[in-house]
């Protein structure tokens, strides 16, 4: 693709000129809307190697297809508006003006030293290739204008600048400033690397740390009840598990399938009169101590076709084993023994809870472990019939 008028296509081969400095910025047309893309830009100041003792200004884009462009350092107008905008002027005929924000203000204050001391010393007509001089701190001014106090210092290297805006790392970096930004309570920061995060639509996955939870591990205490004999006093069991607050529900599920060997698809936690969800934490259902109780009710596993053969690492469980669901490990007494009739097994009274299939009492107008209230469909005359 062609560049446009006013700047030359950037040099391919990164090694044929020595880079004195390269930094990141958000670029957008001065004056744009707020609908205008921002773009994260690589700029990039080296020394010409065509014209000892000048520099030239390089504005590298990222992704496929993206135009980098280039121009001698004195034909360009750069001015300071405050410590991470900048504005960058190419020459007539070029892109326009340009607003550049930097999301790192010590970055912008090096950069903008050095891109000044360079403007300097190209107009001396500087036959010396070696890097210009930077100042202690960057005076919010126009360029160019005479470097205060100029002392040497050695330009970072390159290996420690950030990558290009398409590589991981880089966005890693951003996911990093954007966590940071939060943390020391930065708000302009976190906004500002979150809108780069989300015009490049990338997917993060934000959580809480494990300090922001109460200390761990600590006991919980949890009572077990079989849906398949819920009206036998034999189909409770009482566990301890050793858990931490900033434990997550399914990751409670997966070490009592772990521990246990009940998948989580027959699980369902009930801690503090609430039906819980996957994603939430123990401790945003109030566990924080030891002893602090949870209910875990058992559902049915569901009737599948009759196979040739048990299989080998799911052996079948008669409805005589420890009421069809619970180890012998929690120490429950043995299950009736299964009865030889064919007759089909009478319907167990009561209602189903909707939200966690708990079956209740007939005479309980809201669910027993969730409070879920007790549906108007349900007619207890007939299935007292039934």
């Amino acid at each position: 693709m062609a560049p446009p008028a006013g700047g030359a296509a950037a040099a391919s081969d990164p090694g044929s000129a020595t880079v004195l400095l390269a930094v990141h910025a958000a670029v957008r047309p001065l004056g744009a809307g707020p609908d205008a893309e921002t773009q994260l830009r690589r700029l990039q100041l080296s020394a010409d190697p065509e014209r000892p003792g000048r520099f030239r200004l390089e504005l590298l884009g990222a992704g496929p297809g993206a135009v980098s462009l280039e121009w001698p350092l004195e034909s360009v107008s750069y001015t300071i508006r405050g410590p991470s905008q900048h504005e960058l002027q190419p020459p007539p005929g070029g892109p326009g003006t340009l607003s550049l924000h930097f999301l790192n203000p010590q970055e912008a204050q090096r950069w903008a030293v050095l891109v000044r001391g360079a403007t300097v010393e190209g107009h001396n007509g500087s036959s010396s290739s070696s890097p210009p001089t930077l100042g202690p701190e960057a005076c919010p001014v126009s360029l160019p204008s005479p470097p205060e106090a100029p002392t040497l210092k050695t330009p970072q290297p390159e290996a420690d600048l950030p990558r290009s805006p398409g590589n991981l790392m880089e966005r890693e970096e951003l996911a990093g400033r954007l966590a940071h930004a939060i943390a020391s309570g930065d708000e302009k920061g976190a906004a500002q690397a979150a809108a780069v995060l989300a015009q490049h639509r990338e997917a993060l996955s934000v959580q809480l740390q494990e300090a922001c939870f109460p200390p761990g591990p600590i006991r919980l205490q949890v009572t077990l009840e079989d849906a398949a004999s819920a009206a036998s006093a034999a189909s409770s069991a009482h566990i301890t598990l050793q858990v931490h607050p900033h434990c997550t529900i399914a990751a409670l599920q997966e070490q009592v399938f772990s521990e246990l060997g009940f998948p989580p698809a027959m699980q369902r936690w009930v801690i503090g009169r609430c039906l819980c969800v996957p994603e939430r934490s123990l401790a945003s259902y109030g566990v924080r101590q030891d002893g602090d109780p949870a209910f875990l009710y058992l559902l049915t596993a569901p009737r599948e076709a009759p196979a040739t053969g048990p299989s080998p690492h799911h052996p079948q469980k008669t409805d005589g084993e420890r009421g069809g669901l619970f180890p012998a490990s929690l120490g429950l007494p043995p299950g009736p023994q299964p009865a030889t009739s064919s007759l089909p097994s009478p319907l167990q009274p009561g209602w189903s809870c909707p939200s966690c299939t708990f079956i209740n009492a007939p005479s309980r107008p809201g669910c027993e472990m969730c409070s879920t209230q007790r549906p108007c469909t349900w007619d207890p005359l007939a299935t007292a019939s039934t």
